[in-house]
């Protein structure tokens, strides 16, 4: 299914790149609410969607697939408002739409940019809101951000080797990315043992080497549950 998934988004990401990764400053883009998931930039997540509110927004969505993806703070509500939501949320892009028999809809969606929640804008019958981009703070290359960046992905090939969940191809993933930001965007939204708050947490760190030492913090934890 990774595959054929790949094929569906490809396209879509390319477009983006040649787009030259225009800002999202100032834009006005409908709100998603989702309960207990935190989408992080250049993460592939489907989404179930069966509010009649979030329904209707897939549904409006013309020739610009873009949505703002925002966890709520707290599950249980069933109709949020805008001060239900976290303050930074994702960027994204809906690939796909299937219609599911029970009528809710499953939805590909594909991160793209950290941004911050503005104005709301409208409120029926769905949420929109002005968005502002969240600039990360990159570290200049030296030894000890090259030291961080091993030991991350170092730990977690190894919880990826002895999870019996967890898929092997995502250690090939995970060697492949070079920019140390979006190794840790990865691995956060490839752990399922991480909370959602700790994950909102991390998408919230604009600064990479911090985002860097909460996912390495987190990682070697888990080793040592492993072992235990």
């Amino acid at each position: 299914m990774a595959s054929d998934f790949l094929s569906i988004i490809e396209p879509a990401r390319r477009n983006q790149q040649d787009e030259g990764g225009q800002s999202s400053g100032g834009r006005v883009l409908p709100v998603l609410p989702v309960r207990d998931t935190v989408l992080f930039p250049h993460a592939v997540l489907p989404l179930t969607v069966g509010r009649e509110s979030s329904i209707q927004l897939i549904q409006s969505l013309g020739d610009e697939k873009t949505v703002v993806v925002v966890a709520q703070r707290d599950a249980r509500v069933d109709a949020p408002q805008p001060s239900d939501l976290h303050s930074v949320g994702t960027l994204a892009t809906v690939h796909k739409v299937v219609k599911m028999p029970n009528q809710s809809l499953f939805v590909f969606t594909e991160g793209t940019q950290r941004v911050k929640l503005g104005e709301f804008n409208q409120f029926e019958p769905f949420m929109t809101a002005s968005v502002e981009p969240v600039p990360e703070i990159t570290p200049a290359k030296g030894t000890e951000i090259e030291a961080l960046h091993r030991n991350v992905t170092s730990q977690f090939q190894q919880i990826v080797t002895s999870s019996p969940t967890l898929s092997d191809e995502l250690q090939t993933i995970a060697l492949n990315i070079e920019d140390p930001g979006r190794l840790v965007d990865f691995i956060a939204s490839s752990l399922p043992f991480l909370p959602t708050t700790e994950k909102q947490e991390l998408l919230e760190t604009p600064d990479v080497v911090a985002r860097m030492e909460r996912i390495n913090k987190h990682l070697a934890k888990e080793l040592e549950v492993q072992q235990l």
